[in-house]
């Protein structure tokens, strides 16, 4: 079998919790011997530990998480979802193809225009600020006094707030 047939994918599976860190690593190794049987590469093996579920999975709260990244060929992770289908002590597991969206990405980047850093100044002092242009005041306006307006009353002859009645 040649390598460039052999696809990159990413596996996350959950274990249930009933099995201890013994029983959830013998579960892992035996995952992880059937994918090198079927003649996977395994790139990366994490454990993520067990975590609480966003929702209960066949009555169950909470679960350990693994993760497996590996190169294989379509028959040999076909197998791997057979058996995990079958076994007792996976809750759910998800495949998924990863080297379709490298592909993709790398496609994308060498098509899109790279893009010219914008010059920021370092501080607003350094940058000299524009000239403020003043804008001519306007022309005060003419003030007219009328002939017959009554002069204004003093202020010692203000009248006084009537009285309120007592009730």
């Amino acid at each position: 079998m040649t390598e460039t047939q052999k696809r990159l994918y990413d596996l996350v599976f959950l274990i249930a919790p009933d099995k201890d860190e013994q029983g959830a690593a013998a579960v892992v190794e035996e995952f992880r011997k059937l994918l090198t049987d079927l003649g996977a590469v395994i790139e990366k093996d994490e454990s993520m530990g067990r975590r609480r579920l966003a929702y209960q999975i066949k009555k169950r709260g909470e679960a350990t998480y693994h993760n497996f990244l590996f190169r294989a060929d379509a028959k040999a992770v076909a197998e791997l979802q057979r058996k995990m289908k079958l076994s007792e002590s996976i809750l759910r597991f998800l495949t998924v193809r990863i080297d379709e969206e490298l592909r993709h990405g790398q496609k994308v980047a060498r098509r899109t225009k790279t893009r010219t850093p914008r010059v920021v100044p370092a501080s607003p002092e350094s940058v000299p600020a524009p000239e403020a242009v003043a804008a001519p005041a306007p022309a005060p306006a003419p003030v007219v006094e009328p002939a017959s307006a009554p002069a204004p009353a003093p202020e010692s002859a203000a009248p006084e707030a009537p009285a309120q009645p007592e009730s």
